[in-house]
């Protein structure tokens, strides 16, 4: 009867288990460790996790593993990968319109748009990125609107938007090129033209600039002349976003692939102060001086993004691997395709770009600490250093080999995913 009993209760899924020992922190053990960091790649390396954070990290001979700590080894170690822009948690993976979010092109101006009102934290597309190393994604509009709307970053890892987020707005998109003009200019609406584009945007900033001179008036003298107190202006939230940007608290992800529009978005950014990041940059590599010159770092198309009209003509395997020899900080992106399951993956995105020039440290730091940097994340995130989040990739070998498979994957100190 006693073994009827736990059969039973097996097959119902309720069989009440011994509880598990917790440790008390997790100890990870590499051939080596590419902490991305000053301290280099740490041959026989340590890495000691405990709540969350990174505690340790040195040779196996420096550190000590405490008693209670669970142990994992692998071949190679990397902090976990950064993708600097996608279109994953509110683009999904059924390539439907039930879960198409990413473009409200109703109009060309969205700047009050807020990625986290569409972002969704159970998205499989997330686990698949998790599975291949990403830990963190900045994401966000799509391409259809001259001024998309605010970006966040997240973890890939969690079942909620507030403990998936960790940068909210992390930047404003705004889109030069064919996908404004194409949106709109079929619908006989402007912007129809590239010139168009840019006429939208530049006047958005202008009305942003006056709605907060109006505020600024309206905070020195707050009654009239017999006392009463002034009805403040009217708010409007497209205006107090571009606010936030003309005063630098969040900087311009600003797409754009071919030189010209390059060019436009760089005289955009000179004329309205802006803390300029170009997103694409296909013929980044023909303008790279004048990129350098701008101080603007890029994130870079995908290495193996398809040829699709006059904009990616010019698309080169190298480009990643030329702005870099400029002195331009990058950081590769998946981007967005249309075809399921509509993202590429940065690290073979990385290790394409690394084979074309890049070279293996400078590939590994463009989808880790990177995108970090340009991000202002990277007091938690891109590098193996004590004190920061324990987002940690374990490889059975080196990272950009095809034949590798990612064995687990740690975000916040939890294992996450394991290879079955």
């Amino acid at each position: 009867m006693k073994i009827f009993t736990i059969l039973l209760l097996t097959c119902l899924g309720i069989l009440v288990l011994a509880p598990v020992a917790h440790s008390e922190g997790i100890a990870v053990q590499a051939d080596k460790v590419h902490t991305v960091s000053p301290s280099g790649t740490i041959e026989n390396g340590v890495v000691l996790i405990r709540d969350g954070k990174i505690e340790k990290v040195g040779t196996a001979g420096d550190i000590e593993i405490p008693e209670g700590y669970e142990t994992l080894k692998a071949s190679r170690v990397t902090p976990g990968l950064i993708d600097a822009h996608s279109v994953v948690g509110v683009s999904g993976i059924y390539n439907v319109d039930a879960d198409r979010d990413h473009n409200e092109d109703t109009g060309p101006n969205q700047a009050s748009l807020r990625v986290i009102d569409g972002f969704n934290p159970t998205e499989p597309l997330l686990d698949y990125l998790l599975r291949f190393g990403v830990t963190c994604i900045q994401t966000g509009p799509g391409k259809n609107n001259p001024i998309a709307g605010q970006m966040a970053i997240f973890k890939t890892s969690g079942n909620t938007m507030n403990s998936s987020l960790v940068k909210s707005p992390s930047a404003l998109l705004i889109n030069l090129g064919e996908s404004p003009k194409s949106t709109y200019g079929g619908r006989n609406k402007s912007p129809s033209t590239r010139m168009g584009t840019a006429a939208v945007i530049r006047q958005a900033f202008i009305e942003a600039q006056i709605y907060q001179e109006k505020l600024e008036k309206y905070e020195e003298k707050k009654e009239d002349k017999e006392g009463k107190e002034k009805n403040p202006p009217d708010r409007d939230l497209n205006k107090e976003t571009l606010m936030k940007a003309l005063n630098q608290e969040i900087p311009v992800v600003l797409n754009a692939d071919r030189e010209d529009d390059i060019l436009t978005g760089l005289r955009i950014a000179v004329e309205f102060n802006l803390d300029l990041i170009l997103d694409g940059a296909s013929e980044g590599y023909l303008t790279a001086d004048r990129i350098n010159e701008a101080g603007a770092p890029v994130f870079v198309h995908p290495t193996m993004q398809r040829i699709e009209g006059l904009e990616t003509y010019n698309t080169s395997l190298e480009n990643a691997a030329l702005l870099s020899q400029e002195g331009i900080p990058i950081a590769i992106q998946s981007g967005y395709e249309s075809y399921v399951p509509k993202t590429h993956l940065i690290l073979f995105e990385a290790a394409i770009a690394m084979v074309h020039g890049l070279g293996f440290d400078k590939a590994l730091e463009a989808i880790t600490l990177s995108p970090a940097k340009i991000l202002k994340v990277d007091d938690r995130v891109g590098s193996i250093e004590a004190g920061k989040d324990a987002d940690l990739v374990l490889f059975s070998g080196d990272p950009f080999e095809y034949t590798t498979h990612v064995e687990a994957v740690l975000v916040n100190g939890e294992v996450v995913y394991r290879l079955p």
